[in-house]
């Protein structure tokens, strides 16, 4: 029972590098998309459908990374609900990033600003920069989850495996203890039985005959 408490401890402790690992990259993932929201509104205070796909993109990251918490909290990781909204967070990085990239003046016109050519570009940077930040941040943290949430699930079937067998070993234990109950329950109830019959022999028998004799 103690080594199964001892396992159940050591859950936690065994990945507490990956585990702090994946904590920083999903702070830093909630930090910089808070961040790259700043640039997008800036740019323009009402997006335009390509703005919209930017605070789509960025709040993918924050459920991301939201998820990734919670499920760290829980200490129950839930790996296909993350890794979708990693993958659809990490496709729009690097959609947005290349549009930036090979298509500044484009994106600036679906942007739609109003600001002057100099800001455009310098928030066109900035933006850029978070996006391929996140882009590696989100990489980064997905595949820390997903070695942390293996090493989870070996280590929760091994302590399950160890609980049942430490609770098969206790079912012997008690059968065999009720095992020797009954049977010294059972040679009991025979000294009893040999110790009434001893005594009854001991006993002696008087009756009369037909002659007026008392024989024993």
């Amino acid at each position: 029972m103690a080594s199964a408490t001892g396992n159940h401890s050591s859950l936690r402790s065994s990945c507490s590098f990956p585990n702090l690992l994946v904590w920083l990259l999903n702070l830093s993932l909630l930090a910089l998309a808070a961040a790259a929201l700043g640039p997008v509104l800036l740019l323009r205070p009402r997006p335009t459908p390509f703005g919209w796909a930017l605070v789509s993109v960025h709040a993918a990251t924050v459920l991301s990374a939201l998820s990734a918490l919670l499920a760290h909290l829980a200490h129950r990781p839930r790996l296909a609900a993350h890794a979708a909204l990693a993958v659809a967070a990490l496709s729009g990085h690097a959609l947005a990033s290349a549009a930036f990239f090979l298509r500044l003046d484009g994106s600036l016109e679906l942007i739609g600003s109003a600001r002057d050519r100099r800001e455009q570009l310098a928030l066109a940077f900035l933006e850029e920069v978070l996006l391929l930040a996140m882009f590696l941040a989100q990489a980064v943290a997905l595949a820390a989850t997903c070695v942390v949430s293996r090493r989870w699930e070996r280590e929760y079937r091994e302590v399950e495996t160890e609980k049942a067998a430490v609770a098969r070993k206790r079912g012997r234990k008690m059968a065999r203890v009720q095992a020797e109950s009954a049977a010294a329950a059972e040679a009991g109830v025979k000294a009893v039985d040999e110790k009434v019959m001893s005594s009854s022999s001991g006993k002696k028998v008087h009756w009369a005959n037909d002659d007026g004799f008392e024989e024993c």
